[in-house]
């Protein structure tokens, strides 16, 4: 799958179901996986911002529930009705890295696509890991 077409799935899901307001829903997310499927989620927000979850970690979520053990091939987030591409936030970026640790991430460009694919190493450079 291209990352346009990645973004278009988020696209599309945003556009049906993007609300302004206290509930609302402001971003979706399509996550791409190694076995090629893909999985589209909203964000879930309340009037308190800091307690809202993400659409990339709900995304995620889905689709390890469909597929126990998949690894992120790529993921797309888009932002509002007009579907603007947005980078993952550093929580979100920890979930990538965590389920994908080679996946692509579409950012925000200034290009003609208006896009960039990149890594999400460099997007997380020095990850936090777990030491035992």
């Amino acid at each position: 799958m291209t990352p346009g077409a990645l973004i278009q799935k988020a696209r599309k899901l945003i556009q049906k179901r993007y609300e302004h307001g206290g509930h609302h829903a402001v971003v979706a997310a399509a996550v791409l996986t190694k076995s090629g499927k893909v999985y589209t989620a909203l964000n879930v927000g309340t009037y308190q911002p800091s307690i809202s979850t993400c659409a990339e970690i709900i995304a995620i979520g889905m689709a390890h529930a469909a597929e126990p053990g998949m690894e992120i091939e790529m993921l797309a987030a888009v932002r509002d009705a007009n579907g603007y591409v947005i980078a993952p936030c550093g929580k979100c970026r920890e979930y990538i890295a965590d389920y994908g640790p080679d996946a692509r991430v579409i950012i925000p460009a200034d290009n003609k696509q208006g896009y960039a694919v990149m890594p999400i190493a460099e997007l997380l450079p020095h990850k936090y890991v777990k030491r035992t």
